[in-house]
């Protein structure tokens, strides 16, 4: 594989919405990455998203992209249905990748991108970024030192309220709608960067009018019968914490946990306290509960970075891509396969109600 070693690492940027946005402003703190090509569905907006960026090229085209020598990395953060796709096409071009999550419509379409990077010895990489903030680095190194003790549950919901209108991309099934791939990837690969591979997959799912999933639920077990609940929905306005319950105490990633900027960790009491699910409304109950333990119980710790934290997994496919590597050992594309053939495994089957 062909190494950019150059600095500053030079992206292209694919689609300019809200999520392009805020990864190219967060290049901004990383001194050694800069954006040096755009392309959109729309060259006005493509214009918008490079103004004062300094010398970016505009590209009508994709495939131009792709040609441009000035590119070390592709970040593609287009609608769901288009990831597969243009990242199998940067593959093919020998173009390093960062794909928006989900990095595809389905596990045979994310095979077939793993397949791809290995042919061509070409990196690639699905951008749930949460897995690289401090915070969630901090969070395994308590793990790992047996800070709660053994690991026994795990409870977590993602849920944002989203109007069912028409035209809204989160229901429509052929952008890629639906609360499992949108919002359930994060406390999925969440667990499995902590826990690994689930062991058994069961869970239930909600449908909306447009037949996506409105709310879906994962209720998984993973090696050492550690079990997690884990919910997505649009259907309301979540807890949006992590929490992980240990023999000995707790951690909590306070909300929202895919920005996870403040862990508190609880020793003793919280160890025993019931799980509560988290697809129920009584996880607001359960964080006061916790908030109220003895202050010598209870250690806040507060991981602050500028920007939305899309920085961190900028970096880290900087540095793999210039050390010559074509996966993450943070993100691989293995846990990517992973995750949605969790999400499959409960749609599969017919929605409640």
């Amino acid at each position: 594989m062909k190494t950019a070693s150059r600095l500053p690492f030079r992206w292209g940027v694919v689609g300019a919405g809200t999520i392009a946005r805020q990864f190219v402003d967060d290049l901004g703190h990383l001194p050694d990455a800069r954006v040096v090509a755009v392309h959109s569905r729309t060259r006005n907006s493509a214009q918008a998203l490079a103004a004062d960026r300094g010398a970016v090229s505009i590209h009508d085209e994709f495939e131009a992209m792709l040609h441009d020598e000035s590119v070390d990395a592709v970040y593609i953060a287009t609608p769901n249905s288009l990831h597969a796709p243009q990242a199998l096409k940067a593959l093919a071009a020998g173009k390093p990748v960062l794909v928006e999550k989900p990095l595809a419509m389905t596990s045979a379409q994310a095979r077939e991108i793993f397949a791809a990077s290995g042919r061509a010895g070409v990196f690639a990489m699905e951008a749930l970024w949460s897995r690289f903030l401090p915070a969630v680095g901090e969070v395994r190194k308590l793990l790992a030192e047996g800070a709660i003790g053994k690991v026994q549950r795990v409870a977590a919901e993602l849920a944002f309220h989203k109007p069912e209108v028409s035209g809204n991309r989160f229901y429509d099934p052929a952008l890629g709608g639906g609360a499992a791939r949108d919002l359930g990837v994060y406390p999925l690969s969440l667990a499995f960067l902590l826990f690994g591979r689930p062991t058994t997959v069961a869970g239930k799912w909600r449908a909306a009018g447009t037949g996506v999933d409105r709310r879906t639920a994962f209720d998984l077990e993973f090696d050492g019968g550690v079990k997690a609940s884990l919910a997505c929905g649009f259907d309301r306005d979540g807890d949006n914490a992590f929490t992980i319950f240990g023999s000995k105490g707790a951690i909590r990633i306070a909300p929202p946990f895919l920005k996870a900027q403040r862990i508190i960790t609880y020793r003793g009491l919280a160890g025993d306290l019931p799980l509560v699910g988290a697809r129920a409304r009584a996880s607001g109950t359960m964080a006061k509960v916790l908030a109220r333990l003895p202050v010598p119980g209870r250690r806040v710790e507060l991981f602050p970075f500028p920007g939305s934290g899309l920085q961190f997994q900028a970096a880290a496919v900087a540095e793999a891509v210039s050390g010559g590597m074509i996966q993450s050992e943070v993100m691989p594309l293995q846990d990517s396969i992973a995750v949605l053939e969790t999400i499959e495994s409960v749609l599969s089957q017919p929605p409640e109600g």
